[in-house]
């Protein structure tokens, strides 16, 4: 059943669905152009203001964002539940993408879509948010499902609806997809930055370049975080030998179990990996 959204977005479809709520395909009736429309579940923040105020000030947050590779946020609707309107991408995402299109991504394609994420997502750690608790804004949620590559060839990153700043309380709550959580954003206490970030960029580099995802569904919840704690990831070689082996130096610091030993910010990162383009060319 569709949302009630008033008069302004019509619903037309389904079209995705995951672990925070439901996205629709909606017509703008004051444009005439389709639009995505992100409604999340009620139990994430029914009978829970305080979850609801949070959700409501992030995504004011959003709606600042402008970068050419961050899906834009037009519109917040806290009108029969809690939704996102955003600009319709057409494409796939990057899990997709990878899963249908391409399996192991070139290595000079993958530095290539990866610069472009890690643009989007150093953007967002620089941006000035005139909110305290807010020295930029973290994604926390870096995952393939979170990257668009459209029809156009566009890299796009989509979700900054649980984004948090740098000093901000997390109500102590996990927030993110546990494959892609650092070490210290297991632990609901810790004071994240940038870093934590960067460690899932690592993380999504490694699945694009090796078509695997992070850890096995074999493993339990428990397994997977005792990986996260205290295991490198599986070594690209061992899964893929064709892969560039330059790169794995650069996901070994990325996803470093200290915060001190990863890069620290996105330009480093970058910087990284255009060392390597260079010295290809």
């Amino acid at each position: 059943m569709f949302p009630n959204l008033g008069d302004k977005y019509i619903c037309i479809k389904e079209i995705g669905s995951g672990g925070a709520g439901v996205v629709n395909l909606a017509l703008d009736t004051n444009t005439g152009f389709q639009v995505a429309v992100k409604t999340l579940f009620r139990s994430h923040f029914e009978n829970n203001p305080k979850m609801l105020e949070r959700f409501r000030i992030e995504a004011n947050i959003y709606l600042m964002l402008s970068h050419p590779n961050i899906v834009k946020l037009k519109d917040l609707i806290l009108k029969d539940g809690a939704h996102l309107v955003m600009d319709y991408i057409e494409g796939m995402t990057l899990d997709h993408y990878i899963k249908t299109v391409t399996g192991p991504i070139p290595s000079e394609v993958a530095i290539a879509i990866i610069k472009e994420i890690a643009s989007a997502i150093g953007y967002a750690h620089q941006k000035h948010i005139p909110i305290s608790g807010y020295s930029g804004v973290l994604h926390l949620d870096i995952k393939p499902s979170n990257i668009l590559i459209s029809n156009t060839g566009k890299v796009m990153v989509i979700d900054y609806g649980i984004s948090q700043g740098s000093n901000e309380d997390r109500f102590n709550q996990r927030i993110g997809s546990l494959m892609y959580m650092s070490p210290e954003q297991l632990q609901t206490n810790s004071i994240l930055d940038c870093r934590t970030d960067i460690y899932a960029l690592g993380v999504l580099l490694h699945q694009m370049l090796t078509n695997t995802t992070p850890y096995s569904a074999k493993f339990s919840q428990e397994e997977i975080i005792s990986k996260i704690q205290n295991e490198p990831l599986e070594r690209l070689v061992n899964i893929y030998p064709h892969v560039d082996i330059r790169l794995q130096k650069i996901i070994d610091t990325s996803t470093s179990k200290n915060p001190n030993n990863r890069f620290k910010n996105c330009v480093e990162f970058i910087n990284s990996l255009e060392k390597i383009t260079n010295e290809t060319n």
